[in-house]
């Protein structure tokens, strides 16, 4: 289920990156045509010079404005799956963390691996109570 909402989060983002890049992209089109033609608007050139700078400067904030949302807009979305998962409960691993690697085993051998050479005393073993 978890997995789902995530797979789900990435593609509205992937969808709503799209959108903000084509938004971008008319922004970006539309405010570098409407700067270079401000002579249109008026014949008087300091109105131009101010007009331009004043729609080149708006461009650039209308720019940096849809990076902001995306960005923000983007973090809400992953934020959902985030959230809900925390609703759901814990992860997987720790519902079934110590199934995988089966039961315990006592990792101390029952009996030495090999016998003790000859002439030595056997080895003793200090068990803990």
């Amino acid at each position: 289920m978890r997995r789902l909402l995530w797979v789900l989060a990435w593609m509205a983002v992937a969808i709503w990156s799209l959108f903000a890049w084509g938004a971008y992209g008319l922004l970006d089109f539309f405010g570098g045509i409407a700067a270079r033609n401000a002579d249109i608007v008026t014949g008087h050139p300091e109105t131009v010079e101010w007009l331009s700078w004043a729609l080149t400067t708006l461009r650039g904030l209308g720019l940096g404005a849809i990076v902001v949302v995306w960005g923000l807009v983007s973090l809400l979305i992953l934020a959902v799956p985030a959230v809900l998962s925390l609703f759901l409960g814990g992860s997987r691993h720790e519902q079934y963390g110590g199934e995988w690697r089966g039961p315990p085993v006592d990792a101390r051998p029952s009996s030495p691996p090999f016998p003790p050479a000859s002439g030595q005393p056997p080895i003793r073993r200090i068990e803990r109570r």
